[in-house]
């Protein structure tokens, strides 16, 4: 049987038909879901000029997009669905960040949840990318708190931009951790 053969076969097949239909249905709801709770973070970017219908298609690395940082910071502590924490997250891996809400990445890191794991490992490396050696103690003091589970893997990346003498210290010490040692000896 040819795929073509295949593909009109389910299409004839009224158990599939329900189960396609059942699925789309699911996938609807889900999209108006999500569109409805992005809401008060779509407007409140709407009124800086930045009129997007999805969080994850702001580029907060481009000037003409920068008030979206104060934004997404105050959004980013609030309850919101996952997948649009996350794309929160994700837009603040900036040095702007790092400039207006480095407290706010810190304590929403410590709050979340690792069982939230997309939303812990965006904001893991949104600290990494807002990151810079003014900062390089306290990423470090995460990076050694196995409390925030394997997402500190990505925190690794800011400790090893760093030219410091503190990071290379610590990186030596974090190669014995079992979460971060696979990666460590990877470089």
């Amino acid at each position: 049987m040819t795929a073509d053969e295949h593909a009109r076969q389910l299409e004839a097949n009224p158990e599939h038909l329900g189960l396609k239909a059942e699925q789309e249905k699911l996938m609807s709801e889900r999209r108006a879901y999500l569109s409805a709770s992005a809401s008060p973070i779509l407007s409140d970017l709407a009124s800086v000029g930045i009129l997007v219908d999805d969080v994850w298609k702001v580029r907060t690395e481009k000037k003409e997009n920068a008030e979206a940082i104060p934004i997404f910071l105050n959004h980013l502590q609030r309850p919101y669905p996952s997948i649009i924490r996350a794309g929160m997250a994700q837009r603040l891996a900036v040095p702007a960040a790092r400039k207006i809400g480095w407290n706010v990445l810190v304590d929403e890191y410590r709050k979340t949840d690792i069982s939230d794991d997309h939303v812990k490992q965006s904001i893991a490396a949104a600290l990494a990318g807002a990151s810079d050696d003014s900062v390089l103690h306290e990423l470090i003091a995460l990076a050694k708190d196995k409390a925030q589970g394997d997402s500190r893997i990505l925190l690794l990346r800011g400790i090893r931009r760093s030219k410091q003498q503190e990071a290379r210290q610590a990186i030596e010490e974090l190669v014995n951790d079992p979460d971060l040692a696979k990666e460590i000896e990877s470089w």
